[in-house]
């Protein structure tokens, strides 16, 4: 019989994720959910919620969060940018055809819902991790701040 995990606490998680990017990139500042502004990691939970049942382990639920933060930081280019973002992106990832249509689809469907549900917000995602909790997984996301 499995021993199940105990659940982490959000923040800790968070904020070691926070220190490993400040150690990594001398010199950044970074905030942890400044006031006034979403939680990137509740917003990239949102953007991927409709296909969170395709995602039954931790690999394939790190790689729809990696497919979302593509997404988002896509969504914020002008549309000649986003075109040539996504035809670069296609090119640097070693898919095959069926999953390269499938990965563009989805993204392009994130991209409408990232624009539909936070069309103001322009932080852009720097990093992000994928931690399993055993029963559930945590996503922590290290982004720029929204420019004011």
């Amino acid at each position: 019989m499995a021993k199940k995990r105990k659940p982490q606490q959000k923040r800790p998680i968070l904020e070691n994720f926070m220190k490993q990017i400040s150690a990594e990139n001398s010199g950044i500042k970074t905030l942890i959910n400044p006031k006034g502004e979403i939680s990137m990691s509740d917003a990239i939970s949102t953007l991927i919620e409709s296909y969170r049942e395709d995602a039954p382990n931790c690999k394939s639920f790190h790689n729809q969060v990696g497919l979302a933060c593509v997404a988002w930081n896509i969504s914020i280019l002008s549309p000649e940018q986003q075109s040539a973002a996504l035809k670069d992106m296609l090119a640097a990832i070693p898919f095959k055809r069926e999953e390269q249509t499938i990965a563009l689809a989805m993204i392009k469907e994130m991209i409408k819902r990232k624009q539909k549900m936070f069309p103001r917000v322009s932080r852009m995602i720097i990093e992000y991790k994928v931690t399993d909790l055993g029963n559930d997984f945590r996503i922590a996301i290290a982004s720029t701040l929204e420019k004011k």
